[in-house]
């Protein structure tokens, strides 16, 4: 029999570590090496093996119990003790034995310690120093008589969890992922696989953290769709989690601790349109891609991230405008939409509205929160007579209650910053009001003309002392002899922004008319829907012809049968689809601002199930790795081999870790995209100043890690268990498969090359590089989940 390098270190490990303890020392050291998993400052380990060997002294020193169990593991002449020790551990190892040391994560021998305190003094201290006010000791019974003091951090607690949909039935292998603030993917969290009973094994969290759970990729949160945390307090809980699965979305609850959903739960009642209708029975769709009603609130945000009481807004919804106000606490309730429909977020405008954001209706987005954010822009003043600028000219402002003094520059403009939609109010020096403007975010210049005598008006009055009083329009009545202080004249102000970008031409009858020329880019978006069943889904293929150019594209990136492109207000555009291999276009016009969403009904590639073709992993070590590739991928690669006349196909590369990454690019010199050479970079210096690997490869971590957060992908691969998800991401390399070389595919190699090509026509796959491309080592494939 074979055994990993992985469990060999681990037998090793407890026989160098507590080869003469008791059987009960034993496992509680294996539960000690387990309970690291995921856990604390371990959470970022993709397995044991990241830290058996700089934790544990035994494994680290390499001593004769190690290297005695090393050679009788690897030549499968096992002695008795050593037998005796594996099928002691292994129920432990392959997650079949629970926790009995209520969550020891760290241990020492006090005689031993103090031995070599005594010997070592300035190397081994006396207690360690993992003994302090974070951790606490715990009674092992059966380990009295061994020389063992085991600890635990203090608050830590075990969570047992369930998950159970609304009818409370359990959710039969549904993928769940742990994660925590600041670790938001523990790699031996990802990718649970729940059993027949809707359960995962149990999850160690350390004190004061809080856990959050992912279901399907989406995450768990609860009624006011903020997430459910599992946070220790020192107690063991058992917790049944409620999960409405949807279309695009979970909505969630759960049951604190022991409390059991009933067979008579039923859903919450959901709530329609803008006024309190409740609909009597919620159904729950038999098709996860079917539209469902989704009800959800809008809450309006300042650029400081507070609420903006009462303000108003509209909301396009199926090409039809409505509308809407927020309530003082800057939220408006009860709205209603079909899922993956989509919305446009508008607010008014000086020509036209503005658009804020789009976003796509889903089954328990809750609040989606709308920001609006600063838009900076230049106020040019001129001479109302001559259209000269107005320099040097002082003015007072106030913006959301706030005044501010302005002066026009050289060139007599002043540069704002304020939100769309909000108002600027402008005077002179001597508080007449000149006008009011909107800001429009469309508007990178407004042109106000002025009243130049009201300038010089303004001057004098300044210097001689007056001040004017402002009387309303309503209320003005024509001042007497009596009078010494002057009632304000109005200032003969125009907003002369030009509408977009607008030139005069003349018409064909020789009058003069007035041309937009607008070159904005915007958006536009494309839905897929299988021809047969009229249900939107992902892996749909299209052709977009633009600027003279035949792209390829497949839905479902930007949501389910969703992608959104870009282009050039007025150029022309054809969307094609192809039927029977001819193609037919759908679409054939102009992009406009605010376009229509472009409906595709298009034939759902299917890939029936084939037979007699293996899919297997080769240099994928870690477990998680291997589960986190979907059913729905390795049906697809079986096909593409069994099209390559093979019948078995390795994957040799999968999701990776920001270090995972850095330990595959530590010694490579492929070329990468603009992110991954910024990494190389890094290492190259570290490199030159002769740094150690170790230290390298951590520097390349947290340049990574940077990119990561500027959404900056270094390779398709190092992503995040959500986005992998969504596609998975494949390597196919030459060597295991026997496709050749990069600089000469073979027969096979080309085969294969061609299937894909095929397949990425027809929308089986969403993405692929053959393994000949330069810098190349493997058949990349990406599939749309």
């Amino acid at each position: 029999m074979s055994y990993s390098e992985e469990f060999i270190d681990f037998i090793a490990t407890i026989k160098g570590e507590a080869g003469i303890c008791g059987d009960i020392s034993k496992r509680a050291v294996a539960h000690c090496i387990m309970n690291r998993i995921g856990f604390g400052e371990w959470a970022q380990h993709t397995s044991i093996m990241g830290y058996l060997k700089n934790d544990f002294d035994a494994l680290t020193d390499e001593t004769d119990a190690v290297r005695q169990v090393r050679l009788e593991m690897k030549s499968n002449k096992i002695s008795k003790s050593t037998q005796h020790i594996i099928d002691l551990v292994s129920p432990i190892y392959n997650r079949q034995e629970e926790d009995f040391t209520n969550g020891i994560v760290l241990y020492w021998s006090p005689k031993a310690q103090a031995q070599l305190h005594k010997d070592k003094p300035k190397i081994y201290k006396y207690p360690p120093a993992f003994v302090n006010s974070e951790t606490e000791k715990v009674e092992v019974k059966g380990t009295e008589n061994d020389d063992m003091s085991w600890h635990r951090y203090k608050g830590t607690s075990r969570f047992y969890l369930q998950f159970v949909d609304k009818s409370a039935s359990p959710l039969v292998n549904s993928r769940v992922s742990v994660g925590y603030k600041k670790t938001k993917v523990v790699p031996t969290l990802s990718n649970l696989l729940t059993n027949s009973q809707g359960k995962i094994r149990s999850i160690l969290v350390k004190g004061g953290w809080g856990a959050r759970i992912t279901v399907d990729g989406k995450p768990v949160v609860d009624n006011n769709q903020k997430p459910v945390l599992l946070i220790a307090d020192g107690k063991n809980h058992s917790a049944v989690l409620v999960v409405a699965n949807g279309i695009s979305g979970i909505k969630s609850q759960t049951d604190i601790h022991t409390q059991q959903p009933t067979p008579s739960q039923k859903p919450e009642p959901v709530k329609l349109e803008n006024k309190a209708s409740v609909e009597q029975n919620a159904k729950v769709s038999k098709s996860n891609d079917q539209q469902k009603n989704v009800n959800f609130s809008i809450k309006v945000i300042d650029s400081e991230n507070k609420p903006i009481p009462n303000f108003s807004y509209f909301l396009k919804y199926k090409n039809a405008e409505k509308k809407h106000r927020v309530g003082a606490n800057g939220i408006e309730n009860s709205l209603k939409a079909l899922s993956g429909e989509e919305i446009t977020f508008l607010i008014s405008g000086l020509d036209s509205k503005q658009e804020i954001i789009r976003f796509t209706a889903h089954e328990g987005m809750g609040e989606k929160t709308i920001k609006l954010n600063l838009h900076t822009f230049n106020i040019l003043f001129r001479h109302k007579d001559t259209k000269k600028p107005i320099t040097n000219l002082n003015l007072i402002q106030k913006y959301r209650n706030q005044i501010k003094q302005k002066k026009t520059d050289g060139n007599g403009k002043i540069t704002v910053s304020a939100m769309p939609g909000f108002e600027l109010n402008y005077k002179l020096r001597d508080e007449r009001n000149l006008l009011t403007i909107k800001v429009d975010k469309n508007k990178s210049l407004r042109v106000i003309d002025v009243d130049s005598s009201a300038i010089e008006q303004a001057s004098k009055n300044i210097k001689t002392g007056t001040k004017v009083v402002e009387i309303a329009q309503s209320k003005r009545q024509v001042p007497s002899s009596k009078h010494k202080q002057p009632v304000d004249k109005p200032v003969e102000t125009h907003d002369s922004t030009p509408k977009r970008d607008e030139n005069t031409a003349v018409s064909k009858d020789g009058h003069p008319k007035m041309v937009v020329n607008d070159s904005r880019e915007v958006e536009f978006t494309v839905l897929t829907y299988d021809v047969k069943t009229n249900q939107l889904f992902n892996g749909g293929s299209y052709i977009v012809e633009y600027k003279g150019t035949k792209r390829s594209h497949v839905s479902g990136a930007n949501g389910l049968g969703k992608k959104i492109h870009k282009g050039v207000i007025n150029e022309s555009i054809r969307i094609i689809v192809l039927e029977s291999n001819k193609e037919k276009i759908i679409f054939d016009g102009k992009i406009e601002n605010s376009m229509a969403t472009i409906n595709l009904k298009i034939q759902k590639a299917e890939v029936a199930k084939v037979e007699g073709v293996s899919v297997l992993f080769s240099g994928v070590n870690e477990e998680w790795r291997r589960n986190i590739v979907s059913e729905k991928t390795k049906k697809i690669l079986a096909f593409l081999a069994k099209e390559a006349g093979m019948n078995k196909i390795y994957i040799t590369s999968t999701i990776r870790t920001a270090e995972s990454q850095a330990n595959a690019m530590y010694s490579q010199n492929i070329r990468y995209t603009a992110p991954g050479e910024e990494v190389k970079r890094v290492r190259d210096e570290c490199k030159a100043k002769n740094m150690r690997k170790e230290q390298t490869i951590s520097k390349m971590v947290e340049k990574i890690i940077e990119l990561q957060k500027q959404n900056k992908k270094v390779s398709k691969h190092c992503v995040s268990t959500e986005q992998y998800n969504k596609v998975n991401v494949v390597d196919i390399g030459l060597n295991s498969n026997g496709f050749g070389t990069n600089s000469h595919l073979n027969a096979q190699g080309k085969k294969f090359k061609q299937a894909c090509k095929d397949a990425k026509l027809n929308g089986i796959i969403s993405g692929f590089i053959s393994g000949d491309e330069p810098g190349e080592g493997a058949m990349h494939i990406e599939i749309t989940q």
